[in-house]
């Protein structure tokens, strides 16, 4: 109780001096819808995927996290699942691999879904794994184990695809043959 209070009061003091509302997030949540726009404008709406946010490409943890992925990135694929590496502007270093890398321009989908900074400083890097629907089915967040984001996502997909009787990822558009023959048959 006595820290609810000490927080509230924090809060209302920042925004009384920011001239602004403060309103802490949090990260999604198994379950959590993943921003829409975002699965659009990345390509990947409408599909299972994974979407990794790191910090930069030649962060040393971040390199061997990218090239994890990539080096995974047929079994992913192959389960028809799609991989986005998310970075900021200034993390975008030139690296080159199979998985797609998009820009978080000034962090926009980052701080609308709450990824937590790590140790006050460090952007947060957290996987996911998101169905074609655009709900989450996973959550990992670890700054200092890069493969673990590999592993336990690929460990997800597959899950997914044993539950879902070997289908693929995704839907694939079905088609009535029979009503499509009677619309073009003379009477």
């Amino acid at each position: 109780m006595k820290f609810t209070a000490t927080l509230t009061l924090l809060l209302a003091s920042l925004a009384t001096t920011t001239n602004a509302l403060i309103i802490p997030t949090f990260s999604l949540k198994v379950g959590d819808a993943f921003p829409s726009s975002a699965l659009s404008k990345w390509g990947i709406k409408g599909k299972t995927s994974v979407v990794y946010f790191y910090g930069a490409d030649d962060a040393p943890s971040c390199k061997k996290e990218n090239s994890l992925f990539d080096e995974k990135w047929g079994e992913f694929s192959g389960k028809g699942v799609a991989v986005v590496g998310v970075r900021n502007e200034k993390g975008a270093k030139g690296f080159e691999g199979a998985q797609k890398l998009v820009v978080d321009e000034d962090d926009e989908i980052r701080n609308l879904i709450g990824i937590p900074k790590d140790l006050f400083v460090l952007g947060g890097r957290e996987t996911y794994v998101i169905n074609g629907k655009g709900n989450v089915e996973m959550v990992y967040n670890d700054q200092f184990g890069p493969e673990k984001h590999v592993d336990l996502a690929l460990a997800k997909v597959n899950e997914l695809k044993a539950s879902s009787g070997g289908k693929p990822a995704f839907d694939l558009p079905t088609f009535d043959l029979e009503g499509i023959k009677n619309i073009f048959q003379k009477d």
